[in-house]
């Protein structure tokens, strides 16, 4: 009996980095792939987009004094249905506290079929990890604190309410265009259907057509035998994102569009038309007039992800949100990593305020991460971030020429004697020298 228990349970064993180095027969059987296909690829492949963050830090966080976390991954299989499993990861350490690699050992714990509603027959609460869901949107994911953020919610969570609307998100690089295409599939709240994406930017079309459509057995050269399923079926009865639609190959918008119109499309090599019930999320954040104008993309595809549209305004268009974003990710990532900042200093908040932020949000939580992790402190301040800002530098208001200096000819004797002249204030030292505060912080800091 104990045999027969082992061998239904679900081994892996990877790397500190997420790399497979071992799967038994049942983890081939459930995965429903060969054992080279596993092994020497990274876990994170295997989990859905909304699973990989939770999932992945809630296992890279064992430690000697925690060496054991339970994680609730769910996997899609071929025909459509969601198989719910449970893993007891646990880590194995070198004397030294070093991880050297992690073990789970899983058991199926119940099956969500197409259509289904509720938890299922599993008793499992979801995606997540100790029994809860991960949180599908976050005010620190997106920033809602401003009007406009707030009108763009509204208007996801009326998507969410109706399946057969597709949505078009338009916004820049770093908005949160995935965490809004999150919140139109979950709504808000945990559930067993999948979401399942693709990024049109990182494949060629060929391998975007078997990506998306599947293929069958002998279809080409270096395919697995017995053929292989796409994103189509295993995003049955939820969700397909694309993200960066306007790069997806022109020979594909045709077999795209017949999807959204007509609800089925033909696997790579297959004779036979296979029906789908998916809504479509596509994101771009690119303007697609010109794409258009210079025939890149298809005008009737484009109306026709465009039965809902949310735009996701730039950073610097909802200046209300700056600050108390980055007072929320400064407590998130302090509170990470055992710091003590309470907050930002008058002169680090204006320096934020003016920023235009070209990356956004990303931009904003991956500087405040590395500032967390560089200095200790209680406030943080222009000096922690400023030179990480130069590239952005915008000019400083002009000033009588009489008072003003060449940027490139001010020393740090310039801006000291500057700084005795305003009393230590920064703000005013770099008006006097006609330059932005950044520069006057990156010189200084070059001077040391």
């Amino acid at each position: 009996m104990a045999e027969q228990n082992e061998q239904q349970e679900i081994l892996r064993r990877f790397q500190p980095d997420g790399t497979i180095t071992y799967v038994n027969d049942a983890a081939c059987r459930f995965y429903q792939k060969e054992r080279h296909e596993l092994v020497g690829y990274n876990l994170a492949f295997f989990l859905t987009n909304v699973e990989k963050e939770a999932i992945m830090e809630a296992i890279f966080s064992i430690t000697p004094e925690e060496p054991m976390v339970i994680t609730r991954p769910n996997f899609v299989p071929t025909d459509g249905g969601i198989r719910c499993v449970e893993y007891e990861n646990r880590g194995v350490f070198a004397p030294d506290g070093t991880v050297l690699e992690y073990r789970s050992v899983g058991r199926e714990i119940g099956e969500i079929r197409p259509g289904d509603q509720g938890n299922g027959s599993g008793g499992t609460s979801g995606t997540g990890i100790e029994k809860k869901g991960p949180r599908y949107l976050e005010q620190k994911s997106v920033g809602i604190f401003s009007a406009e953020m707030l009108e763009v919610i509204e208007h996801a969570e009326k998507y969410h309410q109706d399946r057969s609307i597709p949505v078009l998100i338009e916004g820049e690089t770093g908005v949160g265009k995935e965490v809004v295409a999150r919140l139109i599939h979950f709504g808000g709240r945990d559930s067993l259907l999948p979401f399942m994406d693709i990024n049109c930017t990182a494949l060629s079309s060929n391998l975007f057509e078997s990506e998306l459509f599947g293929y069958e057995a002998g279809a080409f050269t270096g395919g697995v035998q017995r053929g292989q399923k796409g994103k189509l079926d295993c995003a049955r009865g939820g969700s397909l994102f694309l993200d960066e639609i306007a790069e997806i190959p022109m020979d594909l918008q045709a077999k795209l569009l017949r999807v959204l119109e007509e609800k089925n499309f033909y696997r790579v090599g297959g004779l036979h038309k296979v029906a789908t019930d998916i809504r479509v999320i596509a994101a771009t954040n690119v303007g697609f007039s010109q794409h258009m104008r210079e025939g890149k993309f298809r005008k009737d595809l484009y109306y026709r992800l465009k039965v809902g549209h949310i735009r996701i305004p730039a950073l610097r268009e909802r200046p209300d949100d700056i600050l108390p974003l980055a007072r929320m990710l400064l407590a998130d990532f302090s509170a990470k990593r055992k710091k003590d900042f309470q907050g930002l200093n008058e002169e680090c908040e204006q320096l934020f305020v003016r920023h235009p932020w070209p990356g956004n949000i990303r931009e904003l939580k991956n500087l405040i991460e590395w500032a967390t992790f560089m200095y200790d402190d209680k406030l943080l301040r222009p000096e922690h971030v400023a030179h990480r800002l130069e590239t952005f530098d915008e000019p400083a208001t002009a000033l009588p020429a009489s008072t003003t200096h060449p940027a490139s000819m001010i020393t740090v004797a310039d801006i000291q004697a500057a700084l005795a002249n305003s009393s230590g204030n920064k703000t005013q030292a770099a008006k006097s020298l006609g330059i932005s505060i950044r520069t006057l912080y990156n010189r200084l800091q070059r001077g040391r």
